[in-house]
C-alpha cells in the first residue's frame, strides 16, 4: 500500500523532452552533422512556439546527454557534438567516487574493452581509417613539450579505434571508460620519453592493423594499458 501512495499520475510527455527527442532524431538520422550549431535559444523557440525556457531546458538535457555541447561567448552556441557516452561516464564517475569500483575493476574493464575493440577494428579497418588514426597520433610529437593535451589526443586515438571497429556499443563504453580515465590521469605530469613511447606503440598498433596482424595489435594493447596502469599505480 506505501508504494502506491508514492506513485503519480502519469503525465503527457513534457514539451521540453519532446523538443531534445526531435533533435536526437535529427542528429540520429544525419541531417544535422557533428559540430554543426543549432538554430539560437530564440530562434527555436519562436519556430516551435514555446517559451525560451523550455528550450533552455531541452538543451540542457541534451547536453547532459552528450549530444550537444553548450559554448559561450561572441561565437558560442549549442553545437552538436559525439559525447554519448556521458551519461555513462557520469555513472562510473559515482561508482568511483563512492568507492562501489575499484581501479582494478576499471582497468579489467578497459582492457577487456580495449581487446575487443582492436579485434574488430583489425577486420573493419580500411586505408582511410588508419591514415585518419595516423594524423591523430602524430599530435602526440606536439604533446612531448607541452602536455597539457596529451591525455585528451591519447584518448582521440583510442576512440578512432573503437569506430573503426564498427560496433555503437563498444564505441560507447570506449568513450566513456577513456573519460574517466583523463580524470586519472595525473595530469600534466607525462614525461616526454613516455609520450614518445606512447607515439611509437601507437605507430606499431597502425602497422598491425595495416597488415591484420590482430595478434600484434592485442599485444600492443595490452601494453598501452598496462603502462597506463602502472603510470596510475605509482
Amino acid at each position: 500500500m506505501e508504494t502506491l501512495e508514492l506513485l503519480t499520475q502519469p503525465h503527457r510527455e513534457r514539451l521540453a523532452d519532446q523538443i531534445a527527442r526531435q533533435i536526437k532524431r535529427l542528429i540520429f538520422d544525419k541531417k544535422v552533422q557533428v559540430g554543426e550549431k543549432l538554430p539560437t535559444e530564440r530562434e527555436l523557440a519562436e519556430t516551435l512556439q514555446v517559451s525560451r525556457v523550455v528550450v533552455r531546458e531541452a538543451l540542457r538535457s541534451l547536453e547532459q546527454s552528450g549530444f550537444v555541447e553548450i559554448q559561450t561567448g561572441p561565437n558560442g552556441g549549442s553545437f552538436v557534438c559525439d559525447k554519448i557516452y556521458m551519461p555513462l561516464f557520469h555513472s562510473i564517475h559515482d561508482l568511483l567516487q563512492d568507492g562501489d569500483l575499484s581501479l582494478q575493476h576499471f582497468y579489467e574493464a578497459r582492457k577487456g574493452v580495449e581487446l575487443t575493440s582492436i579485434q574488430l577494428a583489425a577486420r573493419e579497418a580500411g586505408e582511410e581509417d588508419l591514415k585518419a588514426l595516423e594524423a591523430i597520433n602524430e599530435q602526440l610529437l606536439g604533446d612531448m613539450e607541452d602536455n597539457e593535451r596529451f591525455p585528451y589526443h591519447n584518448m582521440e586515438f583510442h576512440v578512432k579505434i573503437s569506430e573503426m571497429s564498427g560496433n555503437p556499443l563498444v564505441k560507447l563504453l570506449a568513450g566513456a571508460l577513456l573519460s574517466i580515465l583523463i580524470l586519472l590521469y595525473p595530469k600534466p605530469t607525462q614525461s616526454a620519453a613516455f609520450i614518445r613511447t606512447t607515439y611509437e606503440r601507437h605507430r606499431g598498433i597502425i602497422e598491425a592493423l595495416r597488415a591484420g596482424d590482430q595478434g600484434q595489435c592485442e599485444k600492443l594493447i595490452c601494453e598501452d594499458v598496462e603502462m597506463t596502469k602502472e603510470m596510475l599505480d605509482s
